[in-house]
């Protein structure tokens, strides 16, 4: 794998591969090799920032070798790196697992009540994380370790408490790792409170339940030495030296200088009277392991110095901080009295000077709503006079007097009973500044009536309302639609051969009503061509300006934000094929 990885261009590529190569080594026990491989992996991943969740990983993998290795301060260096990057991919489960590796580390050092507050912690994020992938919570591993710190403690009734809680689970689940290490922590709950029958009995069903779920970790060196340790109290040393043998073989396989110690121990006792061979033997190896022990225990007590160095300095820098926090508090809390009393005295100047800028600002706006309120009136008589000029009313009567030449009496009577109530529309309206919107719609209804009837129909005409709308509650500017549709009939589809169509409807747009007048005519570029030429001269359009004027001034007057849009519509050729005009109305 080393030789893959040198001949490997890909970080990426070499990153899977110091992975792989960091659990190979740990596989075989090579700790120190395996976290080297996992921190090459780190570093790769970090120098090109490829995969946030996969530094999360290897960090909670170099965390929790760094642990198996009694490394328990630099651990708790990754530990903190684990959770701050969990954090920061809001992983609930990789941070559970941080605050587990904290508790490990702080029980370890001897720090019980930090490393009980971590274990729950993790077991909150647990429990998140389980819940949010619709799955039972699983938290059997967390109760062990917090059953484990309590016994440490000597809390013997919590302990039991948490480690039956994670046995039942265990069966539930047929979960052998789970079933395993309850089964050793119930054994030394009892060991430890006097009970030897009732540890024996854990301790010879964790023995084939270790064969059976094939379990392989030094764990059995401890069952098989407590074992050997309850019979020689009972002065049965047969038994003594039997497990004491067991544990001795089995600390030999996983390197383990504690139980290897206590089994040289218990065999150099057992064979000192019998066999002075064997007992050196055992004793040497006792020795050495002892040293071993000694060796590591100077490194953890180093530890726990730096470990409790490291608090002092940061319950002494927390203090430094609180201190420096309350400096600036009295600073800030002087500079804001200061600021307080400066404000109120601007603030007493500037009302004194708003008070009279206030009453002349008044007085201007009073002059100027006045101003616009001519000017509105002014706009409202013009665009009535527009509407109902005398020419129109010359046509429609013309019209009636020509159906009645023709006998058609019957076309009269309709042509004049929609005059007529076209005529009593815009005159109810004639003094209202605003009317609904339904009004102005059956106004322009009747209007559009009569020029159809008096082309001949030459042109269709089509009214949509969306049924959602109450026209009644909106009101709008009196006859501001009307000039729109005259300007589609007279300018865009009367010089059409062929007529045409104009639609008007009204929708809703957001907080807006949408009015929409849409012909098929000639279009506003073709129709001033023609007037230019003379053509048309009969009709003048007095609509478009006139209306933005008025949509002006009452956005001034109501504060309002009504709008026009003009659309010149193009075919596929781009010529010129009729007008879309788009009024915004707002919403009452």
């Amino acid at each position: 794998m080393r030789n893959i990885i040198s001949k490997t261009k890909e970080d990426t590529v070499k990153i899977l591969l110091y992975e792989d190569l960091g659990q190979a080594y740990r596989d075989e026990k090579k700790m120190d090799s395996s976290v080297a491989s996992y921190k090459q992996a780190l570093e790769i991943n970090k120098k090109g920032n490829y995969w946030p969740q996969k530094q999360c990983w290897d960090i909670a993998s170099i965390d929790y070798i760094l642990y198996e290795m009694g490394n328990y301060t630099e651990s708790l260096y990754y530990a903190e790196q684990h959770l701050s990057l969990g954090e920061q991919l809001n992983d609930t489960g990789q941070r559970g697992m941080a605050h587990l590796n904290f508790g490990n580390d702080y029980r370890e050092l001897g720090d019980y009540r930090a490393s009980l507050n971590h274990y729950f912690k993790g077991k909150e994020f647990f429990k998140l994380y389980w819940v949010s992938r619709n799955k039972p919570e699983d938290n059997t591993y967390t109760m062990l370790c917090i059953a484990q710190t309590y016994l440490r403690m000597k809390n013997y009734d919590s302990a039991l408490i948490f480690t039956n809680m994670a046995y039942k689970i265990g069966l539930a689940e047929s979960n052998g790792s789970y079933i395993l290490l309850s089964t050793r922590i119930l054994g030394d709950i009892n060991l430890a409170k006097g009970n030897e029958e009732s540890a024996l009995q854990y301790y010879r069903q964790y023995i084939p339940d270790y064969v059976k779920y094939k379990e392989r970790n030094r764990d059995l060196g401890f069952v098989l030495n407590n074992m050997a340790q309850i019979f020689q109290k009972r002065n049965q040393l047969d038994s003594m030296a039997y497990y004491a043998k067991k544990a001795f073989a089995n600390a030999q396989l996983f390197r383990d200088e504690e139980n290897l110690y206590t089994a040289a121990n218990l065999l150099y006792e057992y064979y000192n009277t019998t066999n002075e061979h064997e007992a050196f033997t055992y004793l040497k190896i006792a020795v050495a392991a002892k040293d071993s022990m000694r060796s590591t225990e100077k490194i953890r007590q180093a530890q726990i110095l730096s470990f409790n160095e490291q608090v002092r300095e940061k319950e002494q820098a927390m203090a430094d901080a609180k201190e420096a926090a309350r400096d600036r508090m009295i600073a800030i809390g002087i500079a804001i009295l200061i600021a307080i009393i400066s404000t109120l005295i601007w603030y007493r100047i500037r009302q004194l000077r708003l008070k009279y800028k206030t009453i002349l600002e008044q007085k201007e706006a009073e002059e100027l709503t006045a101003k616009y309120e001519k000017m509105l009136l002014e706009l409202e008589a013009k665009a009535l006079r527009a509407q109902m000029n005398p020419h129109f009313i010359f046509n429609c009567m013309n019209s009636i007097k020509s159906l009645i030449q023709i006998k058609e009496e019957d076309k009269a009577v309709i042509y004049l009973t929609t005059f007529s109530k076209l005529l009593r529309t815009i005159l109810q309206n004639a003094d209202q500044r605003e009317i609904s919107l339904y009004d102005e719609i059956e106004t322009c209804k009747l209007y559009t009536q009569l020029e159809s009837m008096r082309f001949g129909n030459k042109f269709n005409y089509h009214f949509t309302v969306d049924a959602a709308i109450d026209l009644k509650s909106i009101t709008v500017p009196a006859l501001i639609i009307q000039p729109f549709i005259e300007n589609a009939i007279w300018h865009g589809i009367m010089p059409k051969a062929d007529g045409g169509t104009v639609t008007v409807s009204v929708e809703k747009a957001e907080t807006y009503i949408r009015c929409m007048i849409d012909d098929d005519g000639i279009g506003r570029e073709i129709s001033a061509q023609n007037k230019f030429k003379g053509e048309g001269a009969t009709h003048q359009s007095k609509g478009v300006h006139l209306t933005q004027s008025r949509i002006d001034l009452d956005n001034a007057l109501n504060q309002r934000n009504g709008s026009l849009e003009i659309i010149d519509k193009k075919d596929a050729l781009g010529n010129p094929c009729g007008t879309r005009i788009i009024l915004f109305f707002m919403e009452m």
